[in-house]
């Protein structure tokens, strides 16, 4: 049976039941068994690229062509479906992963959560209204209103279109906030030419390698003595004293995001540097990524400006405008989040070891009742929330929260990812060279 197929039959089953949505919440296996086994999935070879990503691929790529071109939002929407039928078999049918060794699973989460970040994108494509290109676009202002020129403009503009999620350059990107280009070429994101960006790839690189190294030191693992943690591991230590245990969790959660930072950056930097350097785009198309995140004064502040702004559109099409027309301001909030917290399950799912809605979309979904918390504060008081008052309490709320993502995670076996080689890991290395001192000189220094 087809993964297709196996969707429809597990609604149904789920439907039987009755469940309420408290039921749907307090116990996500009752609603995720609509996702097949994980164990069931086949092994993906490189064949089946052709046949399973490329039209995937190719309906985005259309969809970004289209929704350039007036009167063609029926035929767009008409896409859509077919494009969502594809992507959940390519997600769920198949196992990315090289090997079944412990450590090679985020190969598959990152496919199950980049195939739901195109399905994002791509309703945005359908349903939005037409969409212009007001700087970079091959076609000047002057150019011929003629349907073919127009046509392949949308084709070569498309490519800037699939690329850029921010809508730097574009009509609907004026609302999303572009941290400004003042760090010079020593900051992150800030280069000004594609060797810039590789050089910034580079040290990204190697730094968050050293983060993961620390979080795969600290994680606490299975053992004779407490042979019952998740196979993934924990950043819960039940053998630490109260203050070490919870200052354990807080450096652990403070980890992750940092990890995070290093990933998106050099995953732009690597992007930014094709796409300068080969597809011959403006160093001004490619502003910083992040605007010094750990100076955010609220929630709003961090997850508005501070925090990558890569999916807000998407998140806006298909949470928050939802959810504003049902529960208002406060509704579209949590309704982005909501989604947000649901990209991110997906893409745990396809690591292997199922989702966590009370952890993983719990958390998202927080972080929107905190900022819609914040509004009514603000509401109520006239003062609003900034400064170092409201940078604690956006510490605090995050931090809270975020130990349960960062642990559903862990014990998922995201964190003991092997991401690279072990005999190319600058973490790896380092530590051999600090033991071998330490054997070397360790004892005259005890001494």
């Amino acid at each position: 049976m087809g993964s297709s197929d196996y969707l429809p039959l597990r609604l149904k089953d789920v439907a039987r039941e009755n469940m309420s949505v408290y039921d749907l919440v307090s116990k996500p296996s009752a609603i995720w068994p609509i996702f097949p086994q994980a164990a069931d999935r086949i092994p993906f070879t490189k064949d089946r690229f052709n046949s399973e990503f490329l039209p995937i691929l190719l309906m985005w790529y259309i969809l970004g062509v289209l929704v350039q071109l007036p009167n063609t939002r029926r035929l767009r929407i008409a896409i859509l479906p077919l494009m969502g039928v594809m992507a959940w078999r390519a997600g769920t049918l198949y196992d990315y992963d090289p090997s079944p060794e412990p450590g090679n699973n985020w190969i598959s989460y990152s496919v199950c959560w980049f195939l739901s970040f195109v399905m994002l994108r791509a309703t945005d494509f359908a349903v939005s209204k037409q969409f212009k290109r007001i700087r970079w676009s091959i076609l000047p202002e002057d150019a011929s209103k003629e349907y073919t020129v127009q046509l392949l403009g949308a084709m070569w503009n498309a490519l800037d279109l699939i690329w850029n999620a921010r809508g730097v350059g574009w009509d609907w990107g004026k609302n999303i906030h572009v941290p400004p280009k003042d760090g010079g070429d020593s900051s992150p994101g800030s280069a000004t030419s594609a060797s810039g960006h590789l050089e910034s790839f580079v040290k990204v690189q190697i730094f968050f390698d050293f983060v993961l190294f620390a979080q795969q030191s600290w994680t606490l693992y299975p053992s004779d003595t407490l042979p019952t943690l998740p196979a993934g591991g924990t950043i819960f230590d039940p053998t630490l004293s109260p203050v070490l245990h919870y200052g354990k969790v807080v450096m652990m959660t403070f980890l992750c995001p940092l990890g995070l930072c290093c990933s998106f950056q050099a995953t732009y930097n690597a992007v930014a540097a094709f796409s300068i350097a080969i597809l011959r785009q403006k160093p001004e198309q490619w502003p910083p990524l992040f605007h010094a995140p750990w100076r955010a004064e609220s929630l709003a502040d961090f997850w508005g400006t501070r925090w990558h702004q890569v999916f807000k559109r998407a998140f806006i099409t298909c949470g928050a405008k939802p959810g504003f027309k049902i529960a208002g301001r406060a509704g579209g909030v949590i309704g982005a989040f909501f989604v947000s917290g649901l990209m991110h399950d997906f893409g745990t799912w396809g690591a292997g070891m199922g989702t966590d809605l009370g952890a993983i979309t719990f958390f998202f979904t927080m972080m929107g009742v905190g900022i819609a918390m914040e509004v009514l504060f603000t509401q109520s008081t006239k003062i609003k929330v900034r400064g170092p008052v409201g940078w604690a309490w956006a510490m605090v709320w995050m931090f809270f929260w975020g130990s349960l993502i960062v642990d559903a995670w862990a014990r998922r076996g995201l964190i003991i990812s092997k991401m690279s080689p072990d005999e190319y890991r600058p973490a790896l290395y380092w530590a051999k060279v600090v033991q071998k001192w330490i054997s070397l000189h360790g004892e005259p220094l005890a001494q």
